[in-house]
């Protein structure tokens, strides 16, 4: 091979170019400035002579020099192979005869044909394969990686790609694609796979929580997707331990997606392993996403409510009661009756409770027609009440009446807490002789809160027959940040409908805000059924962090509750007994990997006392350990968690083939994309290419080590004959 012809090229932009330019002369010109005010004298010339051939290289480094040597090859044409096997081309979707074949299959009998043997003995082929090693966990497909190794081969003549083009790296191969024309190296690609998706049933998503009570409702939201050509019946089927244990059939339409929820009450203590599945379609092409699965911790757990109220109204009993049926939960009631003072009895509180072992063990309150002052809540009553829903994760429920009781905590640290702004000018609210009713939000329609049935459907139905109320609490908005499930279904004001259903995070809890007294009507014609499933359901999902992890001297819960990767964790870890009392922070946080991997965020002790927090974000999807350990030293941890943590990892297997990428590529450097289809035709020109070839070589001459060590050397000794000076 014999240069023909060589040349140097400035590679920067004209912007840069002139921006350079500009600023070189101005130094030139304030340099031979200062040398004439000093008589260009010897020793300054020297020195200023060094300055100038650093900045001389300075200048070029700007410009990014480059040679190009063009060459004359007259051998065998190289070609780099770039071979995708990232998990997405083990998608079943290339039809081979009356079956259908992965992607990675095609291509393998691709491989193995005359037209690939005839291309092998025409011209030297170099294997690049485009897989998952530089991201197992993420399972990334990466074009640039792949194409920047095919570009660091020598001699080149053509790139030629084998993928259904993937891409889904954060970096962009389009960089790469004009690094690969500057050096005239056409690239080439088959595309491989289907660009629809084939007619399938996915189960997109199933909401697995992390534990659930024994004998007490478990409920599990789910969406699936129909690609099918026709609106469907979706078969959902809930197994557990592998014995199906509900069902649900629930029609999709076609591309579009459906959602429901399986509802199931374990009746054993310990782990479980569920698994949703959907079940086959006769004219299904994937079956392995039919189907979810995760292993759920049934435990034996009582939740510890406080019911506050004034007057002993309608709402109150027939909620005080509803708890006391409940076996799963254990029911204090503090009753403030503005007439004869605190009621008392069995069951009944003689004031709110004082000690922090005392007030912390609820895990949820009520809090009804009753306010600070007057008799009833007293100022260290409120603020321990917002200690346990910000820094120990209990559930606040506002039950408003009508003598406006609650608007007495607006100026306190509960009014903080509030979903909704109250209407200071209505503090007894609203009535009308008429039955007014909810109406369910799109949000409300989705939360676990409002799944009086499996059935989306007829949920909404349920929702828009149960009886109405006469009298509804005054509000003028919801609050930023809160998520309002139902509002009124006629009333609105200049912000909108009324919000009479809405809840808000508050720290590491949950705040719920029901805006009218008459749930209990809910029992007309069905007795408890709605009632009941609906306060019950509260009580679970307010408490639900609180019994995350735990045992006798420690509580440990996250925010948010299934973390993925990148998000930042909030762990709240609240200790009971003497540790709670300690004044320093008496443990040592150590999260644990899967992998080995060991990280030791920093812990803060939170007001109040006992109750501690820190921060981390995970980098990578699995289950973690999560250890406290004695300050004073040893390995072995006196507390363990295990936090699940969930990725949304971006090669999937079933999405169609995307060529945007490959045809991209094609244009940029003058090469050619094609389907399966015109796969021999490709191989064909390829074997044509001319033994006879002009290869342009670039040396990137500012990258080069001793370019980049002359501006050192230059600078360095502009510095030295200065300092010998005393000129710094």
């Amino acid at each position: 091979m014999t240069v023909s012809e060589s040349s140097w090229v400035l590679n920067a932009g004209g912007g840069t170019l002139l921006a350079g330019s500009l600023l070189f002369l101005l130094y030139l010109g304030i340099s031979l400035y200062h040398l004439k005010q000093l008589g260009f004298a010897r020793y300054r010339l020297l020195t200023e002579g060094i300055k100038f051939l650093g900045a001389v290289v300075l200048l070029l480094t700007l410009f990014q020099p480059e040679i190009h040597r063009r060459s004359l090859r007259n051998e065998a044409a190289r070609i780099a192979v770039i071979r995708d096997v990232t998990d997405s081309m083990q998608t079943r979707d290339v039809s081979s005869g009356n079956d259908s074949i992965s992607r990675s299959e095609w291509v393998e009998g691709l491989m193995q044909s005359e037209a690939w043997q005839a291309l092998g003995e025409a011209v030297e082929i170099q294997m690049v394969e485009m897989g998952h090693a530089d991201k197992p966990v993420f399972k990334e497909t990466n074009f640039q990686s792949a194409l920047a190794a095919a570009r660091n081969l020598d001699q080149l003549a053509a790139v030629l790609v084998l993928s259904d083009g993937g891409h889904n790296a954060v970096e962009s191969p389009l960089p790469e694609g004009l690094r690969l024309s500057e050096e005239e190296i056409p690239a080439y690609s088959i595309e491989v796979g289907e660009r629809n998706r084939l007619p399938d049933l996915v189960l997109e998503d199933v909401r697995f929580p992390s534990y659930s009570i024994m004998n007490e409702g478990l409920v599990l939201p789910f969406r699936v997707r129909n690609t099918l050509p026709d609106t469907v019946p979706a078969q959902l089927r809930l197994l557990a331990n592998g014995l199906e244990v509900a069902s649900l059939t629930l029609p999709v339409r076609s591309g579009a997606a459906g959602e429901g929820s399986l509802r199931w009450v374990p009746r054993s203590e310990g782990p479980v392993s569920l698994r949703v599945v959907v079940d086959p379609h006769p004219l299904e092409v994937f079956f392995d996403n039919n189907e979810r699965e995760a292993e759920v911790d049934i435990r034996r757990t009582t939740i510890r409510v406080l019911l506050i109220d004034s007057v002993p109204r309608w709402e109150y009993r027939f909620l005080r009661n509803a708890l006391h049926r409940d076996p799963g939960v254990e029911v204090d009631s503090l009753l403030f009756h503005p007439d004869i003072g605190v009621q008392s009895g069995p069951g009944f509180l003689s004031g709110f409770p004082e000690a922090r072992d005392e007030w912390s063990n609820y895990d949820v309150v009520f809090l009804g027609d009753v306010g600070q002052g007057e008799g009833e809540l007293k100022p260290e009553d409120v603020r321990n009440l917002e200690l346990l829903v910000r820094e120990q994760g209990s559930g606040l429920v506002f039950l408003p009446g009508p003598r406006g009781g609650q608007l007495r905590l607006m100026d306190t640290p509960l009014g903080a807490l509030m979903p909704v702004e109250y209407d200071i000018g209505a503090p007894a609210g609203m009535n009308s002789e008429l039955e007014m009713r909810m109406e369910l939000t799109r949000e409300g329609r989705e939360h676990l809160l409002t799944q009086l049935h499996g059935s989306p459907n007829r949920n909404l139905t349920i929702w828009r027959n149960l009886p109405g109320f006469h009298w509804y609490a005054g509000v003028t908005r919801a609050r930023v940040g809160s998520e309002v499930l139902a509002t009124h279904n006629s009333r609105r004001n200049e912000s909108g409908r009324i919000p009479l259903l809405a809840t808000r995070n508050a720290g590491t809890g949950h705040v719920l805000f029901l805006g009218t007294d008459a749930a209990w009507r809910w029992r007309r014609g069905v007795e408890d059924l709605y009632h009941y499933r609906f306060w019950g359901q509260v009580v679970r999902w307010m408490a639900h962090k609180r019994h995350m992890f735990g045992d006798e001297g420690a509580r440990l819960f996250t925010q948010p509750e299934r973390p993925q990767v990148g998000q930042d964790v909030t762990l709240t870890v609240s200790l009971r007994g003497e540790m709670g009392l300690s004044e320093e922070t008496p443990f040592r946080l150590r999260i644990r990997y899967e992998a080995g991997d060991v990280v030791s965020p920093s812990v803060t002790g939170l007001e109040g006392g006992g109750t501690y927090q820190s921060r981390w974000i995970p980098q990578a999807p699995g289950a973690y350990e999560v250890e406290l350990l004695d300050v004073e030293g040893g390995s072995e941890p006196w507390f363990r968690a295990e936090v699940m943590v969930e990725g949304e990892i971006p090669e999937k297997i079933g999405e169609p083939a995307q060529p945007g990428y490959l045809r991209e590529m094609a244009q940029v450097t003058g090469g050619q994309a094609v389907r399966m289809e015109e796969a021999e035709a490709l191989l064909e020109r390829l074997r044509r290419l001319p033994r006879e070839q002009q290869v342009l070589t670039v040396e990137r001459v500012w990258q080069h080590p001793l370019w980049v060590a002359s501006l050192f050397v230059f600078f360095a000794l502009y510095w030295i004959l200065r300092k010998r000076q005393g000129w710094i």
